[in-house]
């Protein structure tokens, strides 16, 4: 049987990472977080787990001062990696010469000592930030279960 991940509308997912709701919506307008869930007017954006890790990420990238466009993109580059391996525990946004940044496996990096000798999908690495992906997850989960067992008026 398939696990049913426990869904969040833009309100309650909002209110989770403390990021007014209506900056949100500005911030997915302008094109500054493109990987926001899809939906259709009248009907509300839902977060699954995946999605919040995003949310979070760019929340936490915007609070460091990180323009909007770049908080975006970094965390929809991280978020994809870590949809894409649910049991990483550390997620690595690598950036080279080259390219602005790559999100990899933190597993599949090549460590420091390496960087003169091992190329990353053919380029040296410049820099590297890791994410404990599996905290985040871990953090998502339970203020999801206490948003959901949360019940206002509002609500």
């Amino acid at each position: 049987m398939t696990e049913i991940k426990p869904r969040l509308t833009t309100k309650a997912a909002c209110r989770i990472v403390g990021l007014d709701r209506d900056r949100f919506n500005e911030h997915v307008a302008a094109g500054n977080f493109q990987c926001a869930p899809a939906t259709v007017p009248g009907r509300a954006r839902l977060f699954d787990p995946d999605d919040m890790i995003a949310l979070y990420l760019f929340k936490e990238f915007l609070d460091e001062g990180t323009d909007a466009k770049t908080a975006g993109a970094m965390a929809c580059e991280i978020a994809l990696c870590a949809k894409l391996n649910p049991d990483e525990p550390t997620i690595s946004l690598v950036y080279t010469y080259f390219t602005r940044f790559t999100a990899y496996p933190t597993s599949a990096v090549p460590t420091p000592d390496q960087w003169d000798t091992v190329l990353l999908s053919g380029t040296d690495i410049r820099k590297v930030l890791t994410y404990r992906i599996g905290k985040l997850r871990q953090m998502i989960a339970h203020y999801t279960e206490v948003e959901r067992n949360t019940i206002g008026e509002d609500d």
